[in-house]
């Protein structure tokens, strides 16, 4: 069996194009983890303020009860 340098190069190249292909992914995913947070910590906060309306709701009408 022989080996030729074309060989050599095909298999050099695909082994590069594949580690370049993971350090991609890997960057990618790490990206859309960051999204996912920002989006994750922006619903916490809308939760928080309707929360918070729902909280004043119920003291104006334990208010207007004990009236």
């Amino acid at each position: 069996m022989q080996v030729e340098l074309k060989d050599i190069l095909t298999w050099g190249g695909m082994i590069i194009g594949l580690i370049a292909q993971w350090f991609h992914l890997k960057g990618r995913v790490a990206l859309l983890e960051a999204l996912q947070e920002r989006d994750r910590e922006n619903v916490r906060e809308g939760f928080k303020d309707i929360k918070d309306g729902i909280q004043r709701i119920e003291d104006k009408l334990d208010g207007k009860a004990g009236k």
